[in-house]
């Protein structure tokens, strides 16, 4: 971590706390004993989410970059409910329903159907299973899921970027009386 330290404490017997201070965006975080906080966004940027699914996807990133990865998987999960009732399914369905909505509507593909899966599975676990996830797990759950938001979102974010702006109608002449 670059930065620049405005204060820090080391007394005999108590944790060692430095608060630093970002020379780009001059936000602040606490350093105790290597612990930062807030921490870094883990996990890759989309662009063209909807309000709610890129909601949902921060909090995933969110709970990743604060050691929370049951909450991270959790959120993944519930990520592929968010995307299939933005592509136009109903609310309240079964979470299978929701991903039988995203196959049938071509949404995922039988390609990415492992690794639905794996977010799927994974999710999965961290509700109904006692151990919490691990690190390497709930970063491979969010990279997954980044990945079907930038098929599902972001190509067509970005590629409405480099269409053409369609023509403008022809003007029509007056009507003659």
């Amino acid at each position: 971590m670059i930065g620049a330290v405005i204060a820090q404490t080391h007394e005999e017997g108590f944790t060692y706390v430095q608060w630093i201070r970002c020379p780009a965006c001059h936000l602040g975080v606490v350093k105790n004993t290597g612990a930062v906080a807030p921490s870094a966004l883990v996990g890759e940027k989309v662009e063209g989410l909807p309000q709610d699914v890129e909601a949902a996807y921060l909090e995933a990133r969110r709970c990743a970059g604060v050691d929370a990865f049951t909450s991270c998987e959790l959120m993944c999960r519930k990520i592929l409910m968010h995307i299939a009732v933005d592509k136009g399914d109903v609310g309240g369905r079964t979470f299978a329903q929701y991903l039988d909505y995203l196959e049938k509507s071509g949404y995922t593909t039988p390609a990415m159907s492992p690794w639905v899966d794996l977010i799927r599975k994974n999710g999965n676990i961290s509700t109904h299973e006692i151990p919490a996830a691990d690190r390497d797990r709930a970063f491979g759950t969010l990279a997954f899921t980044a990945q079907l938001l930038k098929i599902v979102y972001e190509m067509n974010f970005k590629v409405n970027q480099f269409m053409p702006a369609p023509a403008p109608a022809p003007a029509t002449p007056p009507a003659t009386p």
